[in-house]
């Protein structure tokens, strides 16, 4: 199995995961309101276009997280985004408790 990194970083507000080395897992997440399961971007198991007019990096976070005046979409606070080497998780809540479950190799 290939090695993969979660970095989770949890405020007062909301939580940031961030899921390197493989898009081929699910994370759920649970908070005060409840569970909330996170799939991977449709996607991610489409090659990279070699196209110089295509990026497989994504604007719109920043450090922690937060929003960044260099594009990415606004507004929600909710949801995953694809980013070069995995994706990234916001959840609009504090997590209380999160699990990573990774796709089957065999």
């Amino acid at each position: 199995m290939d090695e993969i990194d979660i970095d989770a970083r949890v405020t007062g507000e909301r939580t940031v995961i961030d899921v390197t080395g493989t898009r081929d897992v699910a994370v759920v997440v649970r908070s005060e309101s409840g569970e909330r399961i996170y799939l991977p971007p449709e996607s991610f198991d489409e090659p990279v276009s070699g196209s110089p007019y295509t990026s497989p990096y994504q604007g719109g976070s920043g450090i922690d997280g937060e929003e960044s005046p260099y594009g990415g979409g606004a507004g929600s606070t909710r949801g995953v985004v694809e980013t070069a080497d995995g994706f990234r998780i916001s959840h609009p809540e504090t997590a209380t408790e999160f699990d990573v479950y990774r796709g089957d190799e065999a």
